[in-house]
């Protein structure tokens, strides 16, 4: 099966999963966990890009949840201000979206920092991912600029509020059917390169 087709599959298979899912609390967990498995993934299989690749999301995308989870947000947030409390939310959002776009984009030069390994190249996923989350940063950004004309008096401009979390949803869907089909790929990879036996 060609790449594109299995990354097409991959991404709609998951996408189907995640829209019957529909709640933060069940899905952010799930793709948490499809990043650590591929870091595993990646160590088992010694495969030092894939390692980094998921690394460098799961950690910052970890701390992005923890921040939320913790209630670190809404402690800072008083909860009648809706318009300090939107402004926060996804401008915090929108940053770390950002900061994890930049990560991917130099992700290379990072892994180099990172390890001294010969093995450290640009993948085909690299100019995957960072595309993802610069669609993430720009709907958090359109969510953060129509909290301010929400809060303005135009109570009628709610339509990313509405379907935030299906914009999202379907970037993470994405972004797990490519972590998917990157240790597809990797165990395909590696597949080829082991001796047959005469």
């Amino acid at each position: 099966m060609k790449l594109s087709n299995l990354i097409l599959l991959s991404i709609a298979s998951l996408a189907f999963f995640y829209i019957q899912l529909w709640d933060p609390q069940v899905v952010t967990p799930l793709f948490v966990t499809m990043l650590i498995v591929c870091v595993i993934y990646g160590f088992y299989a010694k495969d030092i890009n894939i390692t980094h690749i998921a690394g460098i999301m799961l950690f910052l995308i970890t701390i992005e949840y923890a921040s939320f989870e913790v209630g670190l947000i809404n402690y800072v947030t008083p909860s009648d201000d809706g318009f300090f409390q939107g402004t926060l939310i996804y401008g915090v959002q929108f940053l770390f979206n950002v900061i994890i776009t930049l990560a991917l984009i130099l992700r290379v030069q990072i892994s180099r920092l990172i390890s001294k390994s010969k093995q450290i190249e640009l993948t085909y996923f690299d100019g995957l991912f960072h595309w993802v989350f610069m669609y993430m940063a720009v709907i958090n950004l359109l969510a953060l600029v129509e909290n301010i004309i929400w809060s303005s008096g135009f109570k009628s401009w709610t339509f990313i509020y509405d379907n935030f979390e299906g914009l999202i949803y379907i970037a993470w869907a994405v972004c797990c059917g490519a972590v998917l089909t990157m240790m597809i790929c990797s165990a395909k990879s590696n597949d080829s390169q082991e001796p047959r036996l005469s």
